[in-house]
């Protein structure tokens, strides 16, 4: 009963930075630190909780409240302006365990890494609660879950909406966050600036499984022409509609990169086998090939896709990435709308 208990717990953390890191992260992009305490309170009604820090990736702390020994109510700490992160910013979270305690780091992540949730819980019990437990352990369990999906759902829908606002307001008044220089501020996917970071962080994740990954260069087949046709609104429209299409014909572990005008840049990851690419590469292209409604008219076009595959092909960040261009424009030789994989 005692690992049952623990093992709901951990888990039950991990909900919670899940919905905290959702309803938080939209405050440390626009700096809303009065509000963030606020949330952070309402998580510290949980007795078992003995503080929460959030910090951003660096480890600077941008709120923190804790609850001092002997006392019910929870407040804020100064005197703390940095803490040591996790060493690795790939993880979504890390869970760390001491004679009395549950340390739980969760990442705020809305697309792009914000920050760090530290969430620290007593792991002790006794005999009353093990008993409350054995009475009640499945409807808690069930009230539970039911109400953290239910927050969560609507933490998801407050945060996208929250942080599309928070974009615009930021972009207006110029403001120099980090995370918006790696955005790109038409289709609202990763830009030319964060390729190197997310490259790298695919490379690392692909050495450490020791599956295959795939660095593909995708430029749209036909898109000067509906420019040239249709004009340079309907031609935004439709690069925000092809990114929104490869970004959901792809795995969240995955990433797409717009590099600028109708190139982007696509990381596919975990791929045990060269079927595995084959199947991934097609749903690409039969999205893309797919007619779009643009200005009320329909427009169709394609794709052409180089691969360069790590690690196979053993070159630098920049090599893998000239060489899936070069793949690319053998792929249109072929007559656009296909792929094909360059030979090292």
């Amino acid at each position: 009963m005692n690992q049952l208990m623990q093992l709901t717990q951990e888990r039950r953390d991990i909900a919670l930075g899940k919905g905290l890191s959702l309803a938080i992260g939209d405050l440390i992009a626009t700096r809303g630190y009065a509000e963030l305490e606020t949330n952070l309170q309402q998580i510290m009604g949980n007795e078992s909780i003995r503080s929460v820090t959030v910090t951003d990736m660096s480890g600077n702390v941008l709120a923190l409240l804790e609850r001092k020994a002997g006392s019910e109510k929870a407040s804020p700490n100064f005197s703390v302006s940095k803490i040591a992160p996790p060493d690795s910013w790939v993880v979504s979270y890390l869970v760390e365990k001491t004679s009395d305690a549950n340390i739980l780091w969760y990442k705020v992540d809305l697309g792009i890494p914000l920050g760090w949730i530290r969430m620290e819980s007593s792991n002790q019990t006794n005999d009353e609660l093990l008993e409350k437990l054995r009475q009640n352990i499945l409807l808690s369990v069930f009230v539970l879950f039911a109400g953290l999906f239910i927050s969560s759902m609507l933490l998801v829908y407050q945060a996208k909406r929250k942080a599309q606002l928070a974009e615009i307001q930021l972009i207006r008044h110029n403001e120099t966050l980090q995370d918006v220089a790696y955005l790109d501020t038409l289709t609202k996917i990763p830009n030319r600036l964060a390729l190197e970071r997310l490259l790298e962080a695919a490379i690392a994740r692909s050495n450490e499984n020791g599956h295959m990954l795939a660095v593909c260069f995708l430029d749209l087949d036909g898109f000067k022409a509906v420019n040239d046709q249709l004009g340079h609104q309907a031609g935004d429209e439709l690069l925000i509609a092809a990114a929104g299409r490869t970004k959901r014909a792809i795995r969240e572990t995955d990433s797409v990169i717009r590099l600028g005008g109708d190139e982007f840049v696509l990381l596919l990851g975990d791929l045990k086998d060269p079927q595995a690419l084959s199947a991934s590469i097609k749903r690409i292209l039969d999205v893309l090939a797919a007619p779009f409604m643009i200005n009320e008219q329909r427009v169709s076009i394609s794709a052409s896709i180089g691969v360069s595959l790590y690690p196979n092909d053993t070159g630098s960040i920049n090599d893998l990435v000239d060489h899936a261009d070069t793949a690319m424009y053998e792929a249109k030789s072929k007559g656009k709308n296909t792929w094909s994989v360059y030979q090292t």
